[in-house]
């Protein structure tokens, strides 16, 4: 296709740039924007004061990373009459097109694993973002329709770094209670459950199976044989931008879904 003229923006909105899965999704983005003529503008555009600066802006579309929840910035964007695609979880009412993981089937996907496996007392060890809020769903109402006994819930308000993680894995062992898996929605989480079930000398699966999510692969990296769910978070991205591409050349009509297959990896950890 032709590049413009002159480069024109396309605002990304993320709740952070710096928390797995964005760094890689937004590079892949930023690539295959970039071929096209395209560059990336970024912003703390969840902040009211400067959404005045999206119009002002003049965006030929809108990617996000996460659905657009924030009512004002929702108004915002919208107002902007240009082409968007929200990823990684479906809105309830998308605002156009989406690039979705089911989250929620993930977690059903982890419970039926256990189940599966003989599990009989679950933990899950999630972080407060909205896709990692839909696998912790799915994964407590699965788990309780199979029978399982669920015996803590522990949600981190911020994951960032494995000591965030360690600190939820410590978290869950103060609760005293007996389980003998942990689904955690995300790499981190599950690489510092691994890591802080070594340094109290539970051994990993025969005291306690460990189920991760990985939205870049980097956990079986990080943890040796570590069971995992998940998706690429940069063929995510690229698919994103392809199709945020597409809708700009008409290729593609308002309202297009796209569902990303999770893929779930046994290995030793469960």
């Amino acid at each position: 296709m032709p590049s413009p003229s002159v480069p024109r923006p396309i605002v990304l909105v993320a709740p952070r740039l710096d928390s797995p899965p964005a760094p890689r999704a937004v590079q892949a983005i930023a690539d295959r924007l970039a071929v096209a003529g395209y560059y990336l503008a970024t912003g703390s555009w969840r902040e009211p004061g400067l959404l005045p600066g999206l119009a002002v802006l003049q965006p030929a579309a809108v990617l996000a990373l996460g659905p657009l929840d924030d009512p004002q910035l929702r108004a915002a964007v919208a107002a902007l009459d240009v082409p968007v695609v929200e990823t990684w979880g479906l809105p309830e009412t998308p605002l156009d097109s989406v690039v979705t993981i089911d989250n929620a089937e993930a977690g059903r996907q982890a419970a039926r694993h256990f189940a599966e496996k003989k599990f009989a007392q679950v933990a899950c060890i999630s972080a407060d973002t909205p896709w990692e809020r839909a696998r912790r769903e799915g994964f407590i109402s699965a788990a309780a329709a199979l029978g399982l006994t669920q015996v803590a819930d522990i949600v981190q308000p911020e994951a960032l770094q494995m000591n965030d993680g360690r600190m939820a894995f410590l978290r869950l062992l103060a609760t005293n209670t007996i389980f003998d898996a942990v689904f955690c929605t995300s790499d981190l989480l599950a690489a510092a459950a691994v890591s802080e079930a070594h340094n109290r000398d539970l051994h990993v699966p025969q005291d306690l199976a460990v189920l991760g999510f990985t939205d870049d692969g980097s956990a079986p990296q990080w943890v040796q044989g570590l069971t995992t769910l998940g998706v690429d978070a940069a063929d995510l991205g690229r698919r994103a931008a392809q199709l945020l591409l597409d809708r700009l050349d008409g290729e593609q009509p308002p309202g297009t879904q796209v569902t990303m297959e999770v893929v779930f990896e046994p290995r030793l950890s469960t």
